[in-house]
């Protein structure tokens, strides 16, 4: 999952370093064993909600939890897309799939994404975003200038004759958060910031075919409670309660739904007064050009001299 806009600023703490190395290396292990995993499940004709309630039940049974909803992105939309209570979506055969997932344990984040198409059509524009990241993890050393990074990745890209979108960016991760500083563009910039030892980064090339910028959509499937604040609706202080359990981490509307059991047109009642309070941040689903096309692929890695991809 990735942030359009500017990564929050926070500061690296590097306190309790050996535990946050740790239960990042466990969340990123469960990760990756799932990620796997649903490349089986994956097949033409599936409910894309029957795929991510799969994904987020297997990120639990082993053993963490996962630090956002299952985004499942299809051809233009490029992320946040996650399935709504009841979606009727349905994969095709020639659809382009981003499956972008995250797994926490304790608060430690990964974050890891693949693109999956299965009539195999479009297979260089997916090998154009999983080249540049590979070339990215090559570079991955403190001190390394994270420009050097994003020209590498703009380099495998337009090798294959696509373009990077220039308004999405890997990012660090923290502790109960998914978007911290670094930002990483998949465009070369001239930012004189460096990768540190210690830092904890989520790198996501993405490639398309179109003109290499996302913009938001009406749909919002996603939140996270940003600010708790006096609400009249009793429905809207179900929510502001259920969703402190998340400790700031992003939710799925798909999932309060069921939490919560109240009937559609209520629930939807209750969302718009927390979101014109502003009590929810929104994370609308990301759209390139109309009949365009997107990958992406996502590691996190651990910066070290021998660096650590979490979610290999």
């Amino acid at each position: 999952m990735k942030n359009h806009e500017h990564a929050k600023d926070e500061n690296h703490d590097h306190s309790d370093s050996d535990e946050r190395i740790e239960k990042t290396i466990e969340a990123g292990k469960i990760l990756s064993e799932v990620r796997e995993e649903s490349k089986k499940w994956i097949k033409p004709g599936m409910k894309l909600e029957e795929l991510a309630d799969k994904i987020e039940s297997a990120i639990i049974k082993k053993g963490a939890q996962p630090a956002f909803p299952a985004n499942l992105s299809i051809n233009d939309i490029a992320a946040h897309y996650t399935p709504h209570l009841n979606d009727q979506t349905v994969l095709n055969e020639n659809d382009v799939l981003k499956v972008d997932i995250g797994a926490h344990i304790d608060g430690f984040v990964t974050d890891s994404a693949y693109t999956i198409c299965h009539s195999g059509e479009n297979q260089n524009l997916i090998d154009a975003a999983k080249n540049a990241l590979d070339a990215a993890i090559a570079s991955c050393k403190p001190g390394v200038l994270i420009s050097d990074i994003s020209t590498a990745i703009e380099k495998e890209i337009t090798a294959l004759g696509f373009k990077p979108i220039e308004n999405l960016t890997g990012h660090g991760v923290g502790q109960f958060i998914v978007h911290q500083d670094p930002a990483i563009p998949n465009i070369p910039h001239k930012s004189p910031k460096t990768l540190e030892d210690g830092m904890i980064i989520a790198i996501e090339p993405f490639a398309t075919n179109s003109r290499g910028r996302v913009h938001d959509t009406e749909i919002c499937l996603i939140f996270r409670l940003d600010d708790i604040k006096p609400v009249r609706n009793p429905i809207s202080r179900k929510i502001i309660e259920a969703s402190q359990k998340y400790n700031g981490l992003p939710f799925a509307e798909r999932w309060m739904q069921r939490d919560l059991g109240v009937p559609a047109f209520s629930f939807k009642m209750a969302m718009k007064e927390l979101l014109d309070k502003a009590i929810l941040y929104p994370y609308p689903a990301l759209k390139e050009q109309s009949g365009s096309l997107v990958s992406q692929f996502e590691h996190t890695i651990i910066i070290q001299d021998k660096p650590i991809v979490a979610t290999k």
